[in-house]
């Protein structure tokens, strides 16, 4: 009698985050960086495979494979660049089959968890070198350092930017 190990609780998927989604492929699509069977492929996890509000879809190759259209060979392929890309995240799964000699454990069907991009918003709105960290000190010469490194930059960026690089 084979056991299979219970799966981890799914994370939600919205239909935004969904159509999110689906958007950034089409992107990567229209860039060149995902090909024409690789978008087929996670068409098919988004919209077929998995069940309403999860973000997992447990699916085999196999039906992966009369879903999409596509050879084995090429499902491992796209499953695996597709993971690489940070688009999905493949879990693999175990069974434990109780047989006369003692346990065993094979592989079972894997999960794979679509991942959301993340909005604009948790982005930094300045970049990283523009940054200038401001201590939380109440010392006045402090500040005022703070005040004259921000107006040379802001004037570096008024300038075309080459003071900004300079410094």
């Amino acid at each position: 009698m084979p056991i299979v190990y219970p799966s981890l609780p799914s994370p939600r998927l919205t239909p935004a985050e969904a159509g999110a989604i689906a958007a950034r492929a089409r992107k990567l699509l229209r860039k060149g960086r995902l090909t024409a069977k690789e978008f087929v492929l996670l068409d098919c996890l988004l919209w077929s495979c998995r069940r309403n509000g999860e973000a997992a879809a447990t699916v085999s190759y196999s039906a992966l494979q009369k879903l999409a259209h596509m050879a084995r060979d090429t499902i491992a392929t796209g499953l695996r660049k597709l993971a690489e890309m940070g688009l999905l995240q493949a879990i693999k799964r175990r069974v434990r089959v109780v047989w006369g000699g003692g346990t065993a454990s094979r592989q079972a069907t894997s999960s794979y968890v679509l991942i959301a991009p993340t909005t604009e918003s948790s982005a930094p709105t300045v970049p990283r070198d523009l940054q200038i960290l401001v201590p939380l000190s109440g010392d006045a010469a402090t500040a005022q350092e703070a005040l004259k490194a921000v107006r040379e930059r802001r004037a570096g960026l008024l300038c075309g930017g080459t003071a900004a690089r300079a410094a």
